[in-house]
């Protein structure tokens, strides 16, 4: 099998070592015998053009590097990589999928456990090269068991993204059993809206960041997957994307999640959302969890062992807002959590209710909190919400624990 990472520069002095062994480990009884020397090929170098057609990339198994890549080319056909490929990318170079001017646009990399495709930079050093950017919707779009290595250089458009995989808007990619590693920025890049996106059994390691998503992507970053061991443990969530607008799990993964602050600072739920035991949100500043009346829901139940915790990325009171519930949805409910560092803006802060919004709260534990820990309005001539129920064990260390408007 062709070795991961065998990296040749000067394939004559690679011969010459390789006779000078042979030589040296002949005794009396080979003598006379002629060494064996094993063929080893060139990478071809690619064409900047070479990919606006139908392609299948073949593993030369005497070729320690199959393929060169030299520009930021472009993938307007069907491309397709066999197992044991390995292609090299010279600086700032990187491959493009897109179906914009042609429907054919896509890129099939399907290896094997034994057999892994690897797209690797010429040097071994984060960003070296820019990565891959899939800007096509293709079913055929997948990465199977490939590695990908130094990228997350350049960004890939005007607007300044950059990961070593990159998903742009309504496009598609199923990437399984990858190792997404030494990126200058993030892993995974999937902040534009109206994607499919399948990721199962990759590990994102020694980058910046592990993944940025859009909030629509959550089911995407399941526990299948692993994100530690990068320079910024989290993955990252950018509400300036898509909605929360189909049921949604929130899954505990071995990083914590940190909600990013620009011009959006909602994470925005208009159907259910349910988050696991031991889930860790930081949010940045003045940002929310804001569950829509026209079918958001939240069902966050955590355990006496695993609380769910919602956090301020910054460890001060008014970090951020909280939890905004403008729903009747029945399955609101937040047990056994914390909620730290927040009440921006209070009393629409922390835990707040709109008119007769429905929730269920207890064993919920408020902590450096600005203001009063549950706030709600009421209709005219109404003492309470008749649908907001205040469980046992909720507690704050400051402040109140309701206000009725």
């Amino acid at each position: 099998m062709k070795s991961n990472y065998l990296k040749i520069n000067n394939i004559k002095h690679f011969f010459l070592l390789f006779i000078l062994l042979g030589l040296g480990a002949c005794t009396s009884d080979d003598e006379g015998s002629d060494p064996i020397v094993e063929q080893f090929n060139d990478p071809i170098v690619l064409d900047c053009n070479f990919f606006k057609e139908a392609r299948v990339l073949t593993d030369d198994p005497y070729a320690p590097v199959d393929y060169i890549v030299t520009c930021r080319m472009h993938i307007t056909a069907a491309i397709k990589i066999e197992p044991g490929v390995v292609i090299e990318f010279e600086q700032d170079a990187g491959l493009e999928i897109d179906d914009f001017h042609t429907a054919d646009g896509s890129l099939s990399a399907v290896g094997t456990a034994e057999k892994p495709i690897i797209f690797r930079g010429t040097q071994n050093n984060k960003g070296w090269w820019r990565g891959i950017m899939f800007d096509s919707n293709s079913t055929l779009n997948e990465l199977t068991h490939t590695q990908v290595l130094d990228a997350g250089g350049k960004p890939f458009n005007s607007n300044g993204d950059k990961g070593a995989v990159h998903v742009y808007a309504n496009s598609r990619l199923k990437m399984t059993n990858s190792l997404i590693s030494n990126s200058e920025s993030y892993g995974l890049n999937a902040t534009y809206t109206s994607s499919t996106l399948t990721l199962e059994n990759n590990r994102f390691t020694n980058n910046n960041a592990p993944a940025v998503v859009n909030p629509g992507y959550l089911n995407a970053i399941n526990n299948t997957n692993l994100y530690s061991g990068n320079t910024s443990d989290f993955v990252f969530i950018d509400p300036y994307g898509e909605e929360i607008t189909s049921p949604t799990t929130w899954s505990k993964i071995d990083v914590p999640y940190s909600v990013i602050s620009n011009a959006i600072k909602n994470i925005r739920v208009r159907d259910v959302l349910t988050i696991q035991p031991g889930v860790v949100i930081e949010f940045g500043a003045e940002t929310q969890l804001l569950i829509y009346e026209d079918g958001g829901g939240i069902k966050a139940i955590g355990t006496a062992a695993e609380p769910i915790i919602f956090t301020g990325v910054s460890k001060v009171p008014k970090a951020w807002r909280g939890i905004n519930i403008s729903s009747k949805h029945a399955v609101n409910e937040i047990a056994y959590a914390e909620i730290h560092y927040s009440g921006l803006d209070a009393p629409q802060g922390n835990v707040w209710l709109w008119y007769e919004s429905l929730l269920n709260i207890h064993n919920v534990k408020f902590t450096n909190i600005s203001g009063c820990g549950i706030n709600y309005r009421v209709l005219t001539g109404q003492g309470s919400n008749p649908n907001l129920t205040i469980g046992e064990n909720v507690t704050v260390d400051n402040g109140c624990v309701t206000n009725v408007w």
